[in-house]
């Protein structure tokens, strides 16, 4: 988990990208891939994170210089460039992981074309309309802000966290207690992106990290389903803060567990053996390093990334340490 979230805008977050893909491609030499097939595949997922980087802020910056004389539309336009940046810098400072970036960029980048899509739509002689819109990014800004400060806050859940290692609890149990005060049933899994966002969000507050949907937030970017049964609401596109809300909480449950030290162990162990893959390392640190917890991953439950246990001991800043 990131321990400082520096806010970067425009051209330094471009900067940020580039430098993140160089360090990529510089760590080749300390990874081991089984066929040629398979380093392009991870050379093409680094570059393809730059790129999409740099096409968001190129979409946002555009909407801007196009309507910068517009008095409705130039206002949205630049909120919504802030907002992009604010995911951006998440995307880019907290999913230390290439491949868990990819898919956090990916939801990013499907977030955006439907604000867009409402922002070509909009019916600019309607106040009702333009306010509606410009209340959304902002709450939406809001939310994602709220997770972001939320990500670098451990020292709030401290005791929270010591009180579950204390306990034994698995972390799959704590999901379903929290699922099942929400009156969610079912497995996790197979749960709605807003009902699983909702879960993760219970746990955050509990612990004392905080609360990302507040009453505010939720009145402005949910809406009713017309179903009677608990969490009757959706959130479009809840699968972009549902990233940092499963990161926040898999952070609440780990930051009081030896894990970071066995999975460090374990990856620098599995990495110094020649003929050694990416795949081979990330179920060695999940094996070794989960000892006595349950190895099923919190982005396996949450979201389906495996990979994502391992989040910054594999490729992120701390790669170089790792591999050393």
């Amino acid at each position: 988990m990131a321990s400082d979230i520096y806010f970067l805008a425009g051209d330094k977050l471009r900067q940020l990208a580039t430098v993140i893909r160089g360090y990529e491609v510089e760590n080749l030499k300390n990874l081991y891939f089984k066929s040629v097939g398979e380093q392009t595949t991870y050379l093409r997922i680094c570059n393809s994170n730059q790129e999409t980087v740099e096409t968001i802020l190129d979409v946002c910056g555009d909407l801007v210089t196009k309507y910068k004389d517009d008095t409705v539309r130039g206002p949205i336009a630049a909120s919504l460039l802030s907002y992009m940046e604010v995911c951006l810098n998440n995307a880019l400072q907290i999913f230390t992981d290439y491949t868990l970036r990819s898919s956090y960029l990916d939801k990013i980048t499907t977030h955006l074309d439907n604000l867009i899509n409402d922002f070509n739509d909009l019916d600019t002689s309607n106040p009702t309309d333009v306010a509606a819109l410009t209340d959304l990014i902002q709450n939406y800004n809001e939310a994602m802000t709220n997770s972001t400060k939320m990500c670098v806050n451990s020292h709030a859940s401290q005791e929270f966290s010591r009180n579950l290692k204390n306990s034994g609890i698995e972390f799959q149990t704590l999901v379903q207690n929290y699922q099942g005060t929400l009156g969610f049933d079912g497995l996790f899994e197979e749960l709605e992106d807003t009902q699983k966002l909702l879960v993760y969000d219970a746990i955050n507050e509990a612990s004392g990290r905080g609360k990302v949907l507040n009453d505010k937030i939720l009145k402005a970017i949910a809406v009713p389903t017309g179903r009677k049964e608990a969490g009757d609401i959706s959130i479009k596109d809840a699968g972009t803060f549902l990233f940092t809300a499963a990161y926040i909480t898999w952070d609440v449950y780990t930051s009081d567990h030896p894990i970071e030290t066995a999975m460090r162990d374990a990856v620098k162990q599995v990495a110094s053996l020649g003929g050694a893959v990416l795949q081979d390392i990330v179920e060695a640190a999940i094996t070794t390093g989960l000892v006595g917890i349950e190895a099923t991953a919190l982005f396996v439950t949450g979201i389906g990334f495996v990979v994502g246990i391992v989040g910054s001991f594999i490729l992120g800043a701390i790669a170089g340490e790792i591999f050393i």
